[in-house]
């Protein structure tokens, strides 16, 4: 059972940020996952939320801010930064595209360009970058590209309706459903965001593929055993 990073060690640091990516490293995480989107100057940054509010205090959407002053008022990493990091380091990589955004396919199109013009070091380091959403037309699209891609399913109709076999399931429709891990070691099932030991020592019995966590030490600590 591989371990990603959930906006890296997100339990003890603050989110998306370079500190919170590089702790991860140092809990030997297997992978990062990261929620992008686009700034007002076209920026790709590792951001969960569409505005600034939570984080910040400010309310000012990402799409009408440019990436310096992202940088004044957050901690705030580019995905181009993550990269780096994930290169230098041998990190896979997950890649959520958030939506619904007014640029429509706009942040899909951006992260796929931004990963063929590092696609030699990307294979050199011999790291795998894999694409996710929630959302069924961004799937789609970047489905079309030659990275692997797969839904983000939170709720049981989305899993009926998906538009991959590889697929990343919340852990609560699947406690609720667990036949829905899939027995085909040849699909891989991620599961979001399993924290609690009883969730990770239950997920580890199953045949699943990775979990997504705010407490990498405390996953691949578990994974290990």
């Amino acid at each position: 059972m591989k371990v990603f990073a959930h906006r890296g060690f997100s339990h003890r640091y603050s989110e998306a940020t370079r500190r919170a990516y590089e702790k991860a490293i140092e809990a030997s995480t297997d992978g990062f996952e990261c929620d992008v989107r686009l700034t007002q100057d076209k920026e790709i940054v590792c951001f969960h939320d569409r505005n600034l509010r939570r984080v910040a205090n400010l309310n000012k959407a990402v799409a009408r801010t440019t990436l310096a002053e992202m940088q004044e008022k957050v901690s705030v990493i580019t995905l181009n930064e993550l990269l780096d990091l994930a290169i230098e380091n041998g990190i896979d990589l997950l890649i959520e595209t958030k939506h619904p955004v007014f640029s429509g396919g706009a942040i899909e199109k951006a992260v796929i360009k931004l990963l063929d013009s590092r696609a030699k070091e990307i294979r050199d380091a011999n790291i795998e970058v894999r694409l996710i959403s929630f959302s069924y037309f961004a799937v789609r699209r970047m489905k079309k590209s030659s990275y692997p891609t797969m839904k983000v399913v939170k709720y049981l109709l989305g899993y009926l309706i998906r538009p991959t076999k590889d697929i990343v399931i919340g852990i609560e429709l699947l406690r609720k459903h667990p036949g829905l891990i899939q027995r085909n070691t040849s699909n891989r099932t991620y599961v979001w965001t399993a924290n609690s030991k009883a969730d990770l020592k239950w997920l580890k019995e199953k045949v699943v593929f990775a979990v997504i966590t705010d407490r990498p030490k405390r996953a691949k600590k578990i994974s290990l055993i």
